[in-house]
């Protein structure tokens, strides 16, 4: 019987968002990115929170080893993954904000969607990652805990994500800038 590989879970992943990216259309898959920078920074924020007044409790520590949850690191790392999710679900759902002025349809259209949903892909799997890892996406470096490590080192996507974290971050924002400008050029054709 063939053992699964991390690669293989990424590849999975990836396919899976983009392939919802495609469901819920465009608009949608943009909602999703700018909730997953949301995300980020809410996560990164009360994970910073959460260790200053949280962890230094007495009896909140051990509140968690009676959750099993052993060691700071990995109540982190639980709890960044935990409010990421929530956050994007939650602005995902229920998120009350409109991205688009037109609609574009066609090859252009596919392509735009193509794009969006593989950044916003990468997006979230970079993050979801660097949280699992014991980081952080916004404030600096970091060294790949215990935890992750055998992952790290077996799997060759995992380590490209995590490695290129930044790049994964920046990506969708650039993208997201380049396209309004080029949608307020086709715009400004159209009125002419």
């Amino acid at each position: 019987m063939p053992t699964l590989s991390w690669d293989l879970f990424v590849i999975v992943l990836f396919t899976v968002i983009v392939a919802y990216s495609f469901i819920v259309g465009k608009e949608n898959t943009l909602k999703i990115i700018i909730g997953t920078y949301i995300a980020i920074l809410t996560a990164d924020a009360l994970g910073n929170l959460f260790l200053e007044f949280f962890l230094s409790s007495k009896p909140f520590t051990q509140f968690l080893k009676l959750l099993a949850i052993n060691g700071e690191e990995k109540a982190m790392m639980l709890f960044k993954i935990s409010i990421f999710l929530l956050c994007i679900i939650a602005i995902a759902m229920r998120g009350q904000f409109a991205i688009l002025r037109g609609r574009q349809g066609g090859v252009v259209g596919f392509l735009t969607t193509l794009i969006f949903a593989f950044l916003s892909a990468g997006l979230i799997i970079s993050a979801l990652l660097v949280y699992a890892s014991g980081g952080a996406l916004v404030g600096g470096e970091f060294l790949v805990n215990q935890t992750l490590q055998p992952v790290y080192a077996t799997s060759r996507l995992v380590k490209i994500m995590i490695d290129h974290a930044s790049i994964w971050f920046s990506l969708p924002a650039l993208s997201f800038v380049a396209w309004s400008f080029l949608g307020q050029r086709e715009e400004s054709q159209e009125n002419e």
